[in-house]
């Protein structure tokens, strides 16, 4: 998956301003979060992610980055092409990540480093 060439993406946004962005759309729409029958995982990792995320100001830049991550190819990628009227969700992640110069992939040393984070347990990356 990824963004159309004719997708615009948001030019020199911060990782918080699209990280409050991204989180403020998963919060008014988690009900577009479909449950399937029967297990739904992935539903269910997702719901808890968005029920987890606070305010950009408690977290720091790699907790963001990875939660622009999971936008991208994690617990959050169900609403990769879904837009807030501006921009598409995946299109804060990237956008900010190429702004401040940053992958999305993270490190092993940077996943050691999430594991302390509140957030670790409902992300989908070093799983």
């Amino acid at each position: 998956m990824g963004l159309d060439a004719t997708d615009r993406k948001p030019q020199g946004v911060t990782l918080a301003q699209a990280y409050e962005n991204i989180r403020q759309w998963y919060a008014k729409n988690i009900a577009l979060l479909q449950k399937p029958s029967g297990t739904g995982e992935y539903e269910k990792k997702s719901e808890a992610l968005i029920e987890a995320l606070p305010p950009a100001a408690q977290l720091t830049d790699l907790e963001i980055r990875a939660v622009l991550g999971e936008v991208i190819y994690g617990n959050l990628e169900w609403a990769y092409h879904k837009s807030d009227g501006h921009f598409k969700m995946a299109a804060y992640a990237h956008g900010a990540l190429e702004s401040a110069g940053l992958k999305w992939s993270l490190s092993d040393a940077e996943r050691q480093q999430l594991k302390s984070s509140r957030l670790w347990p409902h992300l989908s990356i070093g799983r």
